[in-house]
């Protein structure tokens, strides 16, 4: 491991190059946290923190219960997916209801014209 990062951003940069080299592909179970811990031999809040950010920026889904699976395709995370999401949380936070965002998202995608923004 890179002695300039800290551990948990080597376990995101480890995990991150096998995705890219195809070693992990989309919808692959990674370790648990607890596994992937003791294998590494580093405390189960650093790859638990890891793995967060894994989440965060589109390159896994965690499931309760079920755990860690590869969701991106390439070793790409869905940056676009991941920029909708923040942008309807931001939504949400403002007060606007979850019925009048589905409803906007609904008309522009019955629409026949799709106009850019």
């Amino acid at each position: 491991m890179d002695g300039k990062l800290n551990v948990f951003e080597n376990i995101v940069a480890e995990l991150k190059s096998l995705m890219r080299v195809g070693a992990l592909k989309n919808g692959d179970k990674l370790p648990s946290v607890r596994a992937y811990a003791v294998d590494r031999k580093v405390n189960p809040n650093t790859v638990a923190k890891a793995y967060a950010i894994l989440e965060e920026e589109g390159y896994i889904r965690v499931l309760p219960k079920k755990g860690a699976y590869v969701a991106c395709e390439d070793g790409e995370a869905d940056s676009e997916l991941t920029e909708v999401k923040e942008q309807i949380a931001l939504w949400r936070s403002a007060g606007i209801a979850e019925e009048k965002i589905v409803k906007a998202v609904q008309e522009i995608y019955q629409s026949e014209e799709v106009k850019s923004v």
